[in-house]
């Protein structure tokens, strides 16, 4: 804890967070390309990383998405080890999140930990967006940045005292200079392959696509991001007929189908695969002993 709170006062560290599918990586990609920075590409989303030994630049950059934990939770984690971390939320139109997010592996809707149910997860970001507004941080619009990335970045810079780095844009590093990078996306994987920003982004990101969304699903958002989706000047109502043939209501979250369903299931079916072979063995060890008992018996 010593050596943490020292190296922890001498360096910043820029705590970003934002929704699953919510375009975080794109934007850590591009404080990461930064002279000055480096740091976690991105956290996996039910751990908090407190090594950061790769790093020596003088400012620690840590990306996380909000699911098993909320920003506050691992701000306040980070603060405990010595940090002062410093806010930065990326926001998006959040029907579009969740549409993208309930076709990828990790947003199985699940009841554990580390796969909260997802209205879970979207009402940890609701709280922590309110937090933010409340004490006027750093906000990126996910949007906004899609339109006009130089402008974002550079507002973002000059509000976060932040020298700007043409990096951000150019993307001068290398995958492999990153200090934490985990197992990027598919998508993001192909886009950091363009080799800039301006030819990496998808600008159909910035629709709002909703063919993932079920109507109870999209009801619910609309209902309870209205005070968000006004803010951010996002449409109040998306029309049911966008849904196409999707289902009236999603299936509620299930334990099983959770990797640790899978964990807790292959431990069983190995503990009694393993109990199995040791009946086995101990019954092939008698009738080797009998058949030696057999043989040494005179005729």
């Amino acid at each position: 804890m010593a050596n943490m709170d020292e190296k922890a006062s001498r360096r910043r560290m820029i705590l970003c967070a934002g929704l699953q599918s919510g375009g975080t990586t794109l934007i850590s990609w591009c404080f990461l390309q930064r002279q000055d920075t480096n740091g976690v590409l991105d956290v996996s989303h039910d751990i908090i990383q407190t090594s950061f030994e790769k790093v020596s630049e003088t400012i620690l950059w840590v990306k996380m998405t909000i699911g098993a934990f909320r920003w506050l939770d691992v701000y306040e984690i980070y603060c405990d080890l010595g940090w002062k971390p410093e806010p930065l939320l990326v926001v998006r139109d959040v029907r579009a999140a969740y549409s993208s997010l309930v076709k990828k592996d990790y947003g199985f809707s699940g009841t554990t930990a580390e796969q909260p149910p997802l209205r879970m997860r979207f009402r940890r970001f609701l709280r922590d967006w309110e937090l933010f507004r409340s004490n006027g941080w750093s906000i990126i619009k996910y949007e906004d940045f899609m339109q006009d990335e130089r402008a974002v970045l550079m507002k973002m810079c000059d509000a976060m005292a932040l020298p700007w780095d043409e990096g951000m844009i150019t993307w001068p590093k290398k995958l492999s200079e990153i200090a934490y990078v985990g197992d990027p996306n598919k998508t993001f994987a192909k886009s950091i392959g363009k080799g800039s920003l301006a030819a990496a982004k998808l600008r159909d990101k910035t629709q709002i696509r909703v063919d993932g969304l079920s109507k109870s699903e999209l009801e619910w958002l609309e209902e309870t991001f209205s005070a968000y989706n006004q803010f951010f000047d996002y449409p109040k109502k998306v029309q049911h007929s966008a849904i196409g043939k999707n289902s009236v209501s999603m299936a509620p979250a299930s334990f099983i189908g959770t990797g640790r369903h899978w964990y807790y299931t292959e431990m069983d079916r190995l503990y009694r695969e393993n109990e199995t072979l040791i009946h086995e063995n101990q019954t092939l060890r008698h009738e080797n002993e009998r058949l030696i008992k057999e043989k040494e018996v005179p005729r």
